[in-house]
């Protein structure tokens, strides 16, 4: 899963105007997420990937985001890798980001991902992943 995780964030870095990193903007720029382990008794999951953000207008922005989410039959150790290509928007409303997702390509069983987020410690926003699975999440800029 690291190699997957290592391969979207060089994608995304790379596709990233270095101009983004400078413009001073709280939420543009390169982004890796990872959530806290969720699930239940059958199934365990957790989830990574990456983001690029473009302001698009005050307090809207355009995303691109990349997921990748590793299952766990819990009874029987067997997993799933899934990866989830996604076209976003995203809100600031008084500190809150919304990142509200649809599918850019079709992937059997997913569902676009939701999170709420606002800023954490330098370079980082914190929030949830509140889509199918209600899951704590931490972004971390890039660049």
């Amino acid at each position: 899963m690291r190699g997957f995780l290592v391969a979207a964030l060089t994608l995304a870095a790379c596709s990233a105007p270095v101009a983004q990193a400078q413009s001073g903007d709280a939420f543009e720029g390169t982004w890796a997420f990872q959530t806290a382990s969720y699930g239940n008794e059958q199934v365990g999951g957790i989830m990574s990937g990456a983001a690029v953000i473009t302001r698009e207008a005050p307090d809207r922005y355009a995303i691109r985001l990349l997921a990748n989410e590793r299952l766990v039959n819990r009874d029987t150790g067997q997993s799933a890798f899934l990866t989830a290509r996604q076209t976003c928007t995203g809100e600031n409303d008084g500190g809150q980001f919304t990142i509200t997702c649809q599918m850019a390509e079709p992937l059997e069983g997913y569902e676009p991902d939701t999170f709420v987020l606002q800023a954490g410690e330098a370079d980082q926003l914190v929030g949830v992943l509140s889509s199918n699975n209600s899951s704590q999440v931490t972004f971390s800029r890039m660049r």
